[in-house]
């Protein structure tokens, strides 16, 4: 007995086909073309259609200073000092997550929350190193 249920096993593990790793192809460069971007005044979420592929992104106002449009970070930190979170970062969610992408530095940290969405359309419509940065690294 115990014969046939091994054998019956290895059947079983015989023919249950393997897994196979999923990949998603996302052809997005710095040079490509976007339009129809969006991102409301006071919204934190931003969208595009880059090369035609719709691209959603989320816009963050932190206290961290990217230094020049385009620049990337793992992370963007925030201070206890509300007025000192005046710079915007971006970040691209789908199709694929970017990491953060530095936009612009706002003269207060209401003018950033009123703007930063808008920012981040700007940088994916108008920036090549705003795409560049978006564009680069991505994950699943």
């Amino acid at each position: 007995m115990k014969k046939h249920l091994i054998i019956a096993g290895i059947i079983c593990a015989a023919s249950i086909p393997p897994a196979y790793a999923v990949t998603k192809c996302v052809k997005l460069t710095s040079s490509t073309t976007c339009t129809s971007v969006s991102g409301a005044f006071g919204q934190s979420n931003w969208s595009a259609t880059c090369g035609g592929i719709e691209i959603q992104g989320v816009a963050f106002c932190g206290s961290q200073n990217g230094g020049s449009m385009g620049t990337k970070s793992e992370k963007v930190t925030t201070s206890s000092t509300s007025d000192d979170n005046k710079n915007c970062w971006c970040k691209m969610v789908s199709p694929a997550v970017s990491r953060w992408v530095f936009a612009y530095t706002h003269d207060s940290a209401g003018h950033c929350a009123d703007g930063c969405s808008n920012n981040c359309g700007f940088i994916s419509e108008e920036s090549e190193p705003g795409r560049a940065g978006l564009y680069s690294g991505l994950s699943d």
